[in-house]
């Protein structure tokens, strides 16, 4: 009877209610969200409903998002003031993004996830990446052209320093998809929508976004003259994109961003920088078809590499 009378006791039943909140807590990690989330990568697996997803990608903290877009800032003024500069450009956005990584390396790890070590080669594989498309765009398809001086005319129109801020373009891309204040979702999505049926494979996945951007850049490289095919094409991976993936709201907030960032960042190269010219500009220098491409690329850049931050980020000691 004692005993009974100390468990019926007021504040005893609260500290009891407060123990079994914190352990429903504790076993329902998937109820909170990406923001709520630490900054630091989840090392374990973690099952949704039927689907068991590896590691999450990591979330970017409030200093590491204003560094990379400071960065891009900084190159942008420098484009538009001294892109027909090209001693001083060659020289100084590789020492803008040599400073990046210095500060870089003083910013907490929780904050920035990568060790400097892995960042590296992630940002040598954008650089790859980005370089690559440009030059197969420019130099092998003459799809578009650049206007600033450049070194080495036989072999490239693009200036180098131009191949080395792609990476930063890239890098830029993928802080702003996991920046914390966007609240991306906690693992990246493998769903494919066929009909009533739904498909969780996230190779699958991956296939239909390659597919889609391979199949609008053979299209492009075939009719950039064209004022119409140069974007039709875009228009219907657009609408394929949007029916099979069926696009969440985080999804559809980055393709709003991109509606008016993309282009808008492309004008401001062309109309004050003199950067570069396209073909059929019709928006202010920028081709309807770059108005689209953008909403097609983000998606995927945005899957991709959130894929492949998961899997080089080291897990936290005790996940």
């Amino acid at each position: 009877m004692a005993l009974q009378r100390e468990i019926d006791r007021p504040e005893l039943q609260v500290v009891a209610l407060s123990c079994a909140t914190a352990r429903d807590a504790v076993d329902s990690p998937t109820r909170a969200t990406a923001r709520d989330a630490d900054l630091s990568p989840v090392g374990a697996g973690r099952r949704v409903g039927a689907q068991t997803l590896g590691r999450t990608p990591p979330l970017v903290g409030d200093r590491a998002f204003a560094l990379d877009a400071a960065v891009i800032a900084v190159v942008s003024v420098l484009i538009c003031f001294f892109s027909q500069r090209l001693l001083l450009m060659s020289l100084a956005v590789p020492a803008v993004i040599a400073l990046r990584f210095g500060l870089f390396a003083r910013l907490p790890l929780a904050e920035r996830a990568l060790p400097l070590g892995h960042e590296a080669l992630f940002f040598l594989g954008c650089t790859l990446l980005g370089g690559f498309n440009d030059w197969n765009s420019v130099v092998n398809h003459r799809i578009y052209d650049y206007t600033v001086p450049h070194y080495f005319p036989s072999v490239s129109t693009i200036p180098l320093w131009m191949l080395l801020f792609w990476g930063m373009i890239l890098r830029f891309l993928v802080t702003l998809f996991r920046y914390r204040r966007l609240d991306p979702p906690v693992t990246v999505r493998d769903e494919i929508h066929l009909g009533r049926r739904i498909w969780r494979n996230g190779w699958l996945r991956i296939a239909l976004f390659l597919a889609l951007v391979a199949l609008t850049r053979q299209m492009i490289y075939r009719y950039f003259l064209d004022p119409w095919l140069s974007w039709l094409p875009f228009v219907a991976a657009l609408a394929l994109y949007v029916a099979l993936v069926r696009p969440s709201r985080y999804d559809l907030k980055l393709l709003a961003l991109f509606a008016v960032g993309g282009p808008a960042i492309e004008i401001l190269y062309i109309q004050v920088g003199g950067l570069h010219a396209y073909h059929l500009g019709w928006l202010a220098g920028v081709p309807l078809w770059i108005a689209c491409w953008w909403l097609l690329v983000i998606p995927l850049w945005n899957d991709v590499s959130g894929r492949i931050l998961a899997r080089i980020t080291p897990p936290r000691p005790g996940h």
